[in-house]
């Protein structure tokens, strides 16, 4: 009796000790990108505030995910985005910068309220798809030009989400920044997508979403 309740205790050791193992990574792993989440919202704060204090980034938007700062928007002459991207790597917890500034004069009200109108579509497209499961995805449009940023869980999902916003009225460019659990470490190189012609657009919503892996 004492040697089969002896095997019994020696059987569950192992037993216990995966299932305390795999809570605690599961802990760590939840802990980790909710660290992240706080890092990030810390970084955009900062690099808003120390943009604004140079008096002349009204029009430079920021976006941060994973580390990853994004740089958006317009300024009047090349030297104010230089100082942009230098003004973002010196704020805490950033840990990449994307500047996709654009030297040029201000935009107009129409083409701010445009880019909204954009950015909504292609939120509304991507999170209506039940293909995607990702939550963490950031959308910026600037001069009709889509910026994608954040974590997917797969390449086959990035493409999808891709796609969506490849198929939104007015859009002139797509560049994705989104990274997946893979490749989240590794520097980011922005993945530029053509926009069709209009006559090319006609019946291929359905194709081009079927053909991709969910």
């Amino acid at each position: 009796m004492r040697k089969l309740l002896l095997l019994l205790t020696l059987g569950l050791v192992p037993m216990l000790s995966a299932c305390v193992v795999g809570a605690v990574s599961g802990a760590a792993s939840k802990e980790r990108t909710m660290g992240r989440s706080v890092d990030d919202a810390s970084a955009t704060m900062s690099v808003r505030t120390r943009l604004r204090r140079h008096g002349e980034m009204g029009g430079v938007s920021v976006e941060v995910a994973d580390g990853l700062t994004l740089l958006a928007g317009y300024v009047t002459t090349p030297e104010l985005r230089i100082d942009a991207e230098r003004i973002a790597w010196s704020a805490p917890k950033v840990i990449q910068v994307a500047n996709e500034i654009e030297v040029r004069g201000k935009k107009g009200f129409w083409a701010g309220t445009k880019d909204k109108w954009i950015s909504t579509r292609v939120r509304t497209r991507i999170f209506s798809d039940r293909a995607v499961r990702s939550t963490n995805i950031n959308i910026e449009t600037r001069n009709r030009v889509v910026y994608l940023l954040g974590l997917a869980r797969s390449e086959g999902e990035i493409e999808r989400i891709v796609a969506h916003a490849r198929l939104v009225p007015n859009v002139k460019q797509v560049v994705s920044y989104m990274v997946t659990p893979q490749t989240r470490d590794e520097e980011v190189v922005p993945e530029e997508a053509a926009i069709p012609l209009e006559d090319e657009l006609v019946g291929v919503e359905e194709d081009d979403l079927a053909g991709i892996d969910e």
